[in-house]
């Protein structure tokens, strides 16, 4: 801790002024300005405005002060006492006032905090920029009623009806899907027709169906119908439409699910 200021006598004409006194120890010591900023982190731009008495050039008078002193401790004089010289030669013979006194008495900085401002860190700095980014884009998202997940979602529902749709009873590539739950296929007749019909390799039957009745057949494993009438029904596999049979070499529409592979 830096102590309180006292009472001194101004100095008298034939004695050095403050600023010629620190300049002139410092060079009989050696030193350059770098040397002293880097020993007390005052910049050498106001060191060199103490010691050539630019004032307009240092800071408020609470941190020159406090950087006067500083300097001059670290010279090994008294700090203090060359600081009130200074301001003393600045002032032109004034003191400082009595109740200027106390208030540097209680309000006395330490040598970290005389030291030059402390600059905003960069990550600081980023992450102050990166919240203003954030609160703009979603204000922008708010004001123009904008989504910016919209195509996501619509990049999702695409996939999803592409694999729904890629699938067909008769396509030998999906064909095992069919088998994970119960084949169900129902049929509307647009025509009278027969029907042979076998389930689940099962023996065959042959049933006739006339114009406008319907059918509902399940299986576990294997569906197998031959139409003996071309587009004579109108067809649904598991509630999902299903073209009718293309002609067969036996002169009937076979329907057979799972399509057995080609070889």
């Amino acid at each position: 801790m830096f102590m309180t200021v006292k009472e001194i006598q101004a100095p008298p004409p034939s004695e050095q002024h403050a600023a010629g006194l620190l300049q002139q120890v410092r060079l009989e010591k050696a030193l350059t300005l770098e040397d002293v900023t880097k020993a007390t982190r005052v910049s050498t731009a106001n060191l060199r405005a103490i010691e050539s008495m630019e004032y307009e050039k240092l800071p408020s008078d609470t941190f020159a002060r406090g950087q006067i002193t500083l300097y001059g401790n670290y010279l090994g004089l008294e700090g203090r006492r060359i600081a009130e010289q200074f301001f003393i030669k600045r002032d032109g013979g004034k003191r400082t006032a009595p109740h200027l006194k106390k208030r540097l008495s209680t309000h006395c900085l330490t040598p970290k905090q005389l030291a030059e401002p402390t600059h905003i860190s960069s990550a600081t700095i980023a992450g102050l920029l990166l919240l203003f980014i954030v609160l703009s884009f979603t204000g922008f998202c708010l004001y123009t009623s904008w989504n910016p997940f919209a195509f996501l979602t619509d990049q999702t529902k695409n996939l999803s009806s592409s694999v729904i749709n890629t699938f067909h009873p008769a396509n030998p590539a999906t064909a095992n899907r069919a088998t994970q739950k119960p084949l169900s296929l129902s049929a509307v007749f647009l025509k009278d027709t027969q029907v042979l019909i076998s389930l689940d390799n099962k023996e065959s039957t042959q049933k006739t169906y006339t114009k406008g009745t319907s059918a509902h057949w399940k299986a576990e494993k294997k569906l197998y119908l031959e139409f003996l009438q071309p587009e004579s029904a109108e067809l649904q596999f598991n509630s999902s439409p299903l073209p009718f049979p293309s002609l067969a070499a036996n002169g009937h529409y076979i329907l057979q699910i799972p399509t057995p592979a080609t070889p």
